[in-house]
């Protein structure tokens, strides 16, 4: 008697994400062992990513970091490359950087692109290492330094002033206060007045600085930074509780340093002041800041140190030392609703509060791809990230390898950490910089080439510029699945393969690849291509209640005759579709390897079924 044929649905094919860390013959079909431009919806169902189209026109350098800010009421996008600082002008279709003024556009020698912003009292501040702080106060400033937003002046004595006078002759005085502090050299030097050109009334030796002799000609600027360092180049900072904290400096990288209160860029007086964290932890060096329900959090590369109290720093106090973990990337630290994410050198990092305990335990987020992930940081710690908060996900960009991990908070696996794919592009289209913005209501990214994109639509595409008017130039986003291996039946008995169905929705013209193999060889048993051409629908359209993409006529698109040289009409198809493919031979484990490149839809598997014999026992 033949032996009836055997219907094996994998009705949670992929639903687990990415899993490298454990033996794939020992997962079952819910793991994939390779996830690359997808995501994974609701519904478990596996899908396309969106794709990446200009908004900006390519500098030709990566766009190192950007930002958000609200410029006396205008949301405007800050971004940074190279050693400039611009802001992005969104009015237009296709914008282009700003260049025309010095308040948007400023360039920093020595800088390499990589600042952190930080929105404080409607002004953004801007911290890079090695680099004295930059502030930007509105449209009507220029983006300076910090202490010398004002406008800079010299002694104009005619010879040197010693250590002793009182009244010192400047080129100008126009633009700093009528009393104050000023900063010669090394020294703090308060007066009580000004003329047009000389300050009034010096104290000299301020701030427990040493009182001396100064060339002629040496500047003058207004003193607001800590008058115990010399150069004050904090690599990171934050505003929290009505201060701007900051560290990193070069003279002293275990030491946080905080502002006046409401008067972000002034460490010199005031209730300013220090935690020097040597007598915590030792021998670290400060790599990132982060604000914390109600605490302050400060990574070290090997230690977390977790301050109370950092609204009254009368009260500052450590709560509590994580010795043995740090974090290797600044830009890695994410705030994701109730947790705190960071890249340490062993994984991606999880700082938890629970309601049951006052102290912050730790989770490793990235189990599922430990060893991918520790090898990635050995190669580049150049590492961005971003977290979306409308779609649950946080991304996590090594910007030297052109890979990105998607970590879905969303969806949980069974063993409690976030759902893992990865994205990556075509050449220069990989994230150099990430932000989630309210202005463009979603994902910008800057990419390496130097152009910014949006998330939208299924294509990667580039702005081409043809006499004066913009078209797109698109590129397939190409997609790869591969799954854990396959029980077949019986475990004693090799299955006889029949057919392989699969449900499908996406749109008429793309390409689906398959290849399967069989009892764990490497080398593909059978390599098939399916071309997807889905029944037509009725409300499965993504622009109107038709089997058309754009409504229920075809459309005409004219393009710039350069770029194309006819208008393209068309009346796309999308929608759902059953396929079947022919398998052959036996098995008694099978893995599937699916390739998609996209043509402009969200391509999506539905559903996924192996109908099989019984074979003999082998």
């Amino acid at each position: 008697m033949a032996k009836p044929l055997s219907y094996q649905p994998l009705t949670n094919f992929g639903v687990n994400g990415l899993n490298t860390q454990n033996n794939p013959s020992t997962l079952d079909a819910s793991w994939l062992t390779s996830a690359d431009n997808i995501v994974l919806r609701e519904s478990g169902r596996i899908s396309f990513r969106k794709g990446f189209k200009q908004k900006v026109v390519p500098s030709g350098t990566a766009i190192a970091s950007m930002v958000e800010h609200n410029d006396e009421g205008t949301n405007k996008i800050f971004a940074s490359y190279g050693t400039s600082i611009y802001t992005i002008d969104f009015t237009s279709p296709n914008a282009a950087f700003q260049t025309s003024t010095i308040d948007i556009k400023h360039t920093v020698s020595g800088s390499s692109g990589a600042w952190q912003f930080v929105n404080f009292n409607n002004r953004l501040h801007c911290f890079h290492a090695g680099i004295v702080p930059q502030r930007y106060a509105g449209a009507s400033d220029a983006l300076e330094r910090w202490s010398s937003y004002y406008k800079a002046t010299a002694i104009n004595d005619g010879s040197n002033i010693n250590n002793s006078v009182t009244t010192i002759t400047a080129d100008s005085t126009l633009g700093f206060p009528q009393e104050g502090k000023i900063k010669i050299d090394s020294e703090i030097i308060s007066y009580t007045g000004k003329t047009p050109t000389t300050f009034t009334g010096c104290g000299r030796g301020a701030n427990s600085t040493s009182a001396a002799t100064h060339n002629d000609n040496a500047a003058i600027i207004i003193a607001t930074l800590p008058a115990s360092v010399t150069t004050f180049d904090p690599s990171c900072g934050m505003g929290y509780y009505g201060r701007i904290w900051c560290g990193g400096i070069t003279e002293s990288k275990d030491v946080v340093y905080y502002s006046n209160l409401l008067d972000g860029d002034n460490f010199l007086d005031g209730d300013t002041g220090l935690i020097d964290l040597k007598k915590v932890w030792g021998t670290d060096e400060i790599v990132a800041l982060a604000p914390f329900y109600g605490k302050l959090i400060i990574f070290g590369k090997e230690n977390i140190v977790i301050y109370n109290s950092p609204q009254t720093v009368g009260d500052l106090a450590v709560s509590e030392v994580i010795r043995g973990i740090g974090c290797v990337s600044r830009d890695s630290v994410q705030s994701i609703g109730d947790d705190l994410v960071f890249l340490s050198a062993t994984g991606l990092r999880s700082l938890l509060r629970t309601t049951e305990k006052e102290n912050l335990p730790l989770t490793d987020l990235s189990v599922n791809i430990k060893d991918t992930i520790i090898r990635n940081i050995g190669k580049s710690t150049n590492v961005k990230s971003v977290y979306i908060e409308s779609e649950g996900i946080y991304i996590m960009s090594f910007v030297d390898k052109n890979i990105n991990y998607v970590f879905d908070f969303k969806h949980i696996t069974p063993n409690e950490v976030p759902r893992v794919t990865t994205w990556t592009f075509n050449n220069d289209r990989e994230p150099a910089s990430m932000i989630d913005t309210e202005l463009y209501s979603g994902l910008l990214v800057g990419q390496k080439d130097g152009s910014i994109a949006g998330y939208e639509g299924y294509f990667d595409t580039d702005l081409a510029w043809v006499d004066s008017a913009a078209s797109y130039t698109n590129a397939a986003i190409s997609s790869d699945i591969s799954s854990t291996w396959i029980q077949m039946g019986e475990s004693l008995s090799a299955s006889i393969l029949k057919n392989m169905i699969l449900v499908l929705e996406g749109g008429s013209g793309a390409v689906l690849g398959l290849k399967w193999y069989k009892d764990f060889n490497i080398t593909p048993s059978t390599t098939t291509s399916i071309n997807l051409k889905p029944a037509t629908g009725g409300t499965t359209s993504l622009w109107g209640a038709s089997s058309s993409l754009y409504g229920t006529t075809a459309v005409t698109h004219t393009h710039v005759a350069a770029t194309h040289p006819s208008n393209s009409t068309y009346t796309p198809i999308y929608g759902l579709e059953e396929y079947r493919t022919p398998l052959s031979g036996s098995a008694k484990h099978l893995k599937l390897n699916l390739s998609i490149s996209s043509n402009g839809y969200d391509t999506s598997i539905q559903n996924l079924s192996i109908i099989s014999k019984e074979g003999k026992i082998r």
